[in-house]
């Protein structure tokens, strides 16, 4: 071994040291199939990484701010500092990670950082980059048993807006669904910690939405109505949006409100920021042009319903637009109430 190459392996050992440790988890077993619109969904938005856009959230801007990245960073931290990961060694589960921006972020403050995803893209991007994320539906932790009590807190950052579809509403499961999830995310918290909070972002919708309004086919609805804008975005996106309120009425005796704090302008910067560069990228990316031409040939009915969705009709953005948007993103901060000594197997 030259000198050469015995530094760079000295580099990379301490650097391997400075890295906070794995937690030893199985892969979860897939027990719940993936609702499949929901998992192409996200199959259809990795063609927006290639011009660079990786955090489809909200952010948190200043004025002085002149790029999207500034303004996901700061919300991001803020979820960390919400859920308590300020301390070497914090077990942090994210539910829904996306491309592992938080992840990182929480392992850049020395924490132990696990995510789970649907996306087989997004979990093979994560782990590429060193993380540790398994590819399952978060429905499959509730029977996890070796997942449950590993972690010191639970963020979910934009994924609870899938876990509902309108077959759910028009079932009456939709309050059950939300109840569920957050037994889930008490299963995953260490029961011996005296305080333990579960974080997360969602959309609320401030208009009347009925399922019917999104099983319906978008183009049978009035243009620039809200229901074939709300049909436009089930149609791409897959899910059902809370109202105000509805989650804790939902948290049950698993978790306490403890903080609610509006992130809906923030969302409407970010869009702002993503809606220029994707429109910058169909004329200068050919990579992005690339990447839609192909999920055109391979899923042509939903990725023209995307395109319409977001190009044409701008329906995604148009949820935050105006003095009065139709829909506001709430970030919650919830406290466990009690550790979950009684849970159900």
């Amino acid at each position: 071994m030259s000198i050469a190459e015995g530094h760079a392996k000295t580099v990379r050992d301490r650097a391997t040291e400075t890295l906070p440790e794995r937690i030893d988890l199985p892969q979860p077993a897939l027990r719940v199939a993936p609702t499949p619109l929901v998992k192409l969904c996200y199959t259809l938005v990795h063609a927006a990484e290639a011009v660079g856009i990786r955090d489809l959230a909200d952010g948190e801007y200043l004025p002085m701010d002149t790029t999207l990245e500034q303004g996901i960073e700061r919300q991001l931290n803020y979820l960390l500092d919400e859920v308590g990961c300020n301390r070497p060694g914090f077990r942090l589960l994210e539910i829904g990670c996306g491309y592992g921006h938080l992840l990182r972020l929480a392992r850049q403050r020395g924490a132990r950082a696990v995510g789970v995803n649907l996306s087989p893209e997004q979990v093979r991007y994560c782990n590429d980059h060193g993380s540790q994320v398994y590819c399952c539906d978060y429905r499959d932790l509730r029977d996890a048993s070796q997942w449950h009590g590993q972690f010191d807190g639970v963020i979910a950052n934009g994924s609870l807006e899938h876990w509902v579809q309108p077959e759910d509403v028009q079932a009456g499961r939709m309050n059950q669904i939300y109840r569920d999830s957050f037994e889930i995310a008490a299963r995953a918290l260490d029961p011996k910690l005296t305080e333990a909070r579960y974080v997360t972002t969602a959309i609320h919708v401030e208009r009347e939405v009925k399922p019917e309004y999104l099983l319906t086919a978008w183009y049978r609805h009035p243009r620039g109505s809200d229901r074939r804008h709300f049909s436009l975005l089930h149609n791409w996106m897959g899910g059902y949006y809370p109202i105000d309120g509805q989650l804790a009425s939902c948290a049950g005796h698993f978790f306490s409100l403890e903080r609610e704090m509006d992130g809906t302008l923030g969302y409407k910067i970010a869009n702002d920021y993503r809606m220029a560069r994707m429109m910058r990228g169909l004329y200068k990316n050919p990579k992005l042009v690339w990447r839609l031409a192909r999920s055109l040939l391979r899923h042509p009915r939903v990725a023209a319903t995307m395109m319409e969705c977001y190009y044409v009709e701008q329906s995604w953005d148009w949820q935050f637009r105006g003095e009065d948007p139709p829909m506001r993103l709430l970030r919650h901060t919830w406290r466990r109430k009690a550790a979950p000594h009684s849970l159900s197997a």
